[in-house]
This record gives C-alpha cells, sequence and structure tokens, in this order.
C-alpha cells in the first residue's frame, strides 16, 4: 500500500535503516576499542553539555528572570557549555573560569524556530 502511494518499498527501506544502525554501532565499537569506553562517556557528556547550552536559563537566575532563552558565552571560548555558577549566581566559564555572557533570544525568534510564526 505504501509503495503504491509513496513509491517506497518496505525491504528496501529497512535494508537502509539496518546499515545505518549497523554503521552506528559498528563506529562505536571501533571508538571504544581505540580511545576507551571512559573518553567516548566523557564526549557524550560533554555533547549533552553544548546542546543544553542553549536551554532556558535556571529560574534563579539573573538571565531567566527577564523571561528569556539564549546561551551563555565565554568571551575567550565562546560557547563551551553550561557555566559553573558561584555562590552569587554569576556564570563562570567551565573550561577556564572567566565570567561568561548570555546571549538572549527574543521571543519571536524562537515562535519562528518553534514553526509558530
Amino acid at each position: 500500500m505504501l509503495k503504491e502511494y509513496f513509491g517506497l518499498d518496505l525491504g528496501k527501506l529497512g535494508y537502509v535503516f539496518g546499515l545505518l544502525a549497523g554503521a552506528t554501532v559498528s563506529v562505536t565499537l571501533a571508538y571504544w576499542a581505540i580511545f576507551g569506553f571512559d573518553t567516548w562517556k566523557e564526549e557524550v557528556v560533554r555533547a549533552s553539555d553544548l546542546m543544553m547550552a542553549a536551554a532556558v536559563a535556571p529560574i534563579t537566575r539573573a538571565p531567566a528572570q527577564t523571561g528569556g532563552a539564549g546561551q551563555y558565552i565565554c568571551p575567550q571560548d565562546g560557547a563551551v557549555g553550561l557555566p559553573n555558577f558561584d555562590a552569587t549566581g554569576v556564570p563562570h566559564c567551565p573550561v577556564c573560569g572567566q565570567v561568561m555572557g548570555f546571549n538572549s533570544a527574543r521571543s519571536t525568534s524562537l515562535a519562528l524556530a518553534a514553526g509558530a510564526g
């Protein structure tokens, strides 16, 4: 039925997804063999931190009080992930320790990114 409407052959589509999954597993196993599982785990956590850098800032922090989302930026290292906050709530770069700035995203940009505009 899908082949009639969309021209898709489920056997070939399954073959392609199987190859993609197999390649992903093979590359991951090769990476573990060369660099070790601990290095892979650190890189996955680092990638997760970089993805979270654009998330809405915590409510207790100053940028979130303006009601906006954005990204913390280090003047020396750029976007390196989530900052380390000191006791007063000032964000510091996790790499070099400098105070990080906050580039906010306007709500209209977020609406456009969500497909509402």
